[in-house]
């Protein structure tokens, strides 16, 4: 037997009541949290991040239990810079099979009145499955590239295809891996500031050192439809000493000059201009927990990441 909604609904107020302390700010969104159980705490460290930065209600959906069919409700509080109460509102759903991800389940514990946003870990071609009704109940879908890739068995391009067929099927979809790749691209950009955006022309090579193969293939898809037009050599490598936040760029012109930037730690950027110039830039912040934050607040997809695919 599933779980009545109702009473999980009942369950949430009355623990929201219990741990609120002071006046709680209204939820900003409702996030549907859909894994396997094996990846279940996995994808849950995703939105623990987003405690303290919006209130939301989340879902977590857990298909493939060894413990069976359960659910259960909880209510937890953290202050903001104004001492207002962040609270989440937690709904576990678990069942022993994949009945946990259909729509018909967790359709009636989503607040209509806000955005919901749905973080999809069963891979692209799934999302247009008549099985689990899952995207045309949100507003925004949000995938993990770079964390799909690492389980998905039929490599790089068929995983881009099949991305390409859910955003073609109408499906608005946020990659967590493209938005980390913000502070990257927005240092590439600064290295054409004035008063060197007339270098943009004299570009003969670029060469992108990376360690995630999806954002490798995101850069490298971004910077041929920023610099369209041009006969420009784009090369990459996959450095396993690039982790995390690591990377670097080196752009050569047709004189031989070069530019370059370096990203060591996630706040700040090296950039060496063309005549040698030196400059420290700071860069926004790419966690999960700000990535989502921006999501809740604009749940919109970048129109610039179907074009970098």
């Amino acid at each position: 037997m599933y779980p009545k909604t109702s009473q999980l609904e009942q369950e949430l107020m009355a623990r929201l009541k219990e741990n609120a302390g002071g006046n709680a700010r209204a939820m900003s969104a409702t996030i549907i949290a859909l894994s396997s159980k094996a990846h279940a705490d996995e994808v849950d460290q995703w939105v623990e991040s987003l405690m303290g930065r919006r209130p939301a209600r989340l879902l977590h959906l857990r298909g493939h239990s060894p413990d069976g069919l359960r659910s259960w409700s909880s209510a937890r509080c953290a202050l903001d810079r104004n001492d207002r109460g962040i609270c989440f509102e937690d709904v576990y759903i678990e069942t022993p099979d994949d009945a946990a991800y259909q729509g018909r389940i967790w359709g009636p514990l989503v607040l209509r009145e806000l955005p919901a946003l749905l973080i999809w870990t069963l891979g692209p071609e799934a999302l247009n499955s008549c099985e689990y009704d899952c995207s045309q109940r949100v507003d925004l879908t949000i995938i993990h590239g770079s964390w799909d890739l690492k389980h998905y068995k039929r490599g790089l391009p068929a995983y881009r295809d099949a991305v390409l067929g859910a955003l073609h099927s109408s499906n608005p979809l946020v990659d967590i891996t493209w938005e980390q790749l913000l502070p990257l691209r927005y240092a590439f950009s600064r290295l054409f500031d004035m008063p060197y955006t007339q270098s943009i022309e004299d570009l003969n090579q670029i060469f992108i050192r990376l360690a995630d193969p999806w954002a490798l293939h995101l850069m490298k898809g971004w910077i041929k439809d920023r610099t369209k037009g041009r006969s420009i050599q784009i090369d990459g490598i996959l450095d396993p000493d690039y982790r995390d936040y690591s990377s670097e760029i080196t752009c050569t012109f047709i004189d031989g000059s070069r530019a370059s930037l370096m990203v060591r730690t996630p706040k700040q950027a090296e950039l060496r201009f063309r005549d040698g110039k030196l400059l420290q830039v700071s860069l926004p912040d790419a966690s999960i927990g700000a990535v989502l934050e921006r999501i809740v607040d604009s749940p919109v997809m970048d129109t610039l990441y179907l074009r970098a695919l």
